[in-house]
């Protein structure tokens, strides 16, 4: 019995020292996630400008600005990074020491973290009560054509710079290819983008929920939408701290082949052996950062239509009462002129690898397309994944450097 219960605290004291090694390696802490972003990134000694920005349509955007350790620095040309789908400015910030954000602070960069419309941070209106059906009345069309220009003048303006560098991740570029397709004038305003598995078009569809989609969202989604007007639902996944609660009990992050890291594979790509459970438990603590039914059923539209890249469709009537024809507008992908480096995964379950070199082909200043050098990178591995450092962060500093005098 002496010797059961001294094996029982070996292991324990075993997965315990474990634990702690990973998370010193990787730069994780488990605290991080029940703190703010702006606390976050104080924790780990960058000073944090909180900055409120308003579009034209009126919606109350918050963009956090980072300061270097170093007050005498001279700061390089800013760079907005722009999160993904249910997300927020936390994507940039949650691998400790190791999180993208900070690298190119230290690398002497000026970091903006965009916030869009209807996620934790970005949720208030000047007119539009927060709660209303007006307000949860965008997709990513707006976000695009609202969002991202008023972002990026505020940047311009406050870092009296000429141009950005933009890094998008995932939803991040979708809402890009939408703003440089639209109001084609921003591409002048843009050093540099990195799309980071551009989510823009889906012709090839590998993941079973995808199909799903591809298959319940056919023309006339205005349906959904009724539907979803008549139970008073107008947003999708609001934050909560829900999913903490739930990861803590089911997916310890000693355990390296728990639950969550299952679900993840089964989603986005197999990949646990790559994957660090601290950092995805951490993650947890920011997701889902909510948006609006309208916006999850353009997705779902992007999705479903074959690989076409076009706006909001409303059904017949709706879109002749909207856009004056049947079918809603492409966007014009080929407006989109500022330069390009495109970084996908060859393990992606959302965002099909060919998918990615079509988008590639129809872009005009593509500078690069590269697949990461880790053939089992999955989708949410531009987040988590123990190497995402070597693998990714560092050639997009390296990348940023090699444009920085253009």
């Amino acid at each position: 019995m002496r010797a059961t219960a001294w094996w029982l605290i070996c292991q324990l004291a075993a997965a315990t020292i474990t634990g702690d090694r990973e998370q010193f390696k990787y730069g994780v802490d488990d605290e991080d996630a029940e703190l703010l972003v702006p606390e976050v990134i104080s924790k780990y000694g960058y000073k944090v400008e909180d900055h409120t920005v308003i579009t034209e349509d009126e919606y109350v955007l918050k963009m956090f600005r980072i300061l270097p350790k170093q007050e005498n620095i001279v700061r390089k040309k800013p760079v907005l990074l722009v999160h993904g789908l249910w997300n927020s400015s936390a994507n940039f910030v949650l691998n400790g020491s190791n999180s993208l954000a900070f690298l190119l602070t230290l690398a002497g960069y000026d970091v903006w973290l965009a916030n869009l419309r209807g996620t934790r941070y970005s949720k208030e209106h000047t007119k539009l009560p927060g709660n209303s059906k007006e307000y949860w009345n965008f997709s990513c069309h707006e976000i695009g054509y609202y969002d991202l220009p008023a972002m990026i003048d505020h940047v311009v303006k406050v870092s009296d710079s000429e141009k950005v560098f933009y890094v998008g991740y995932s939803q991040g570029t979708t809402v890009y290819f939408i703003m440089t397709s639209t109001r084609p004038e921003y591409n002048s305003k843009i050093a540099l983008m990195i799309a980071i598995t551009p989510a823009n078009l889906w012709k090839r569809l590998r993941n079973p929920l995808l199909r799903i989609v591809q298959s319940l969202f056919q023309p006339g989604t205005n349906t959904i939408l009724m539907i979803t007007d008549v139970l008073n639902v107008f947003q999708f996944l609001p934050y909560n701290g829900n999913f903490l609660r739930i990861g803590r009990f089911l997916c310890h992050p000693d355990v390296k082949n728990n639950l969550c890291l299952q679900l993840v594979g089964l989603v986005a790509g197999q990949h646990v052996e790559g994957s660090n459970p601290r950092t995805a438990l951490t993650y947890l603590g920011h997701y889902p950062q909510g948006t609006s039914v309208k916006q999850v059923l353009h997705i779902a539209q992007l999705i479903s239509n074959g690989g076409k890249f076009r706006q909001f469709d409303y059904g017949h009537d709706g879109n002749l009462e909207k856009y004056g024809s049947w079918e809603p507008p492409a966007y014009n992908l080929t407006a989109s002129t500022a330069p390009v480096v495109i970084y996908y995964g060859l393990n992606d379950l959302l965002v099909h690898p060919r998918d990615v070199q079509e988008l590639s082909r129809k872009l005009p200043h593509v500078i690069a397309t590269i697949p990461i050098a880790d053939r089992k990178f999955n989708h949410v591995d531009f987040l988590l994944a123990k190497n995402v450092r070597e693998v990714l962060y560092e050639k997009i500093v390296q990348t940023l450097e090699k444009f920085r005098a253009k």
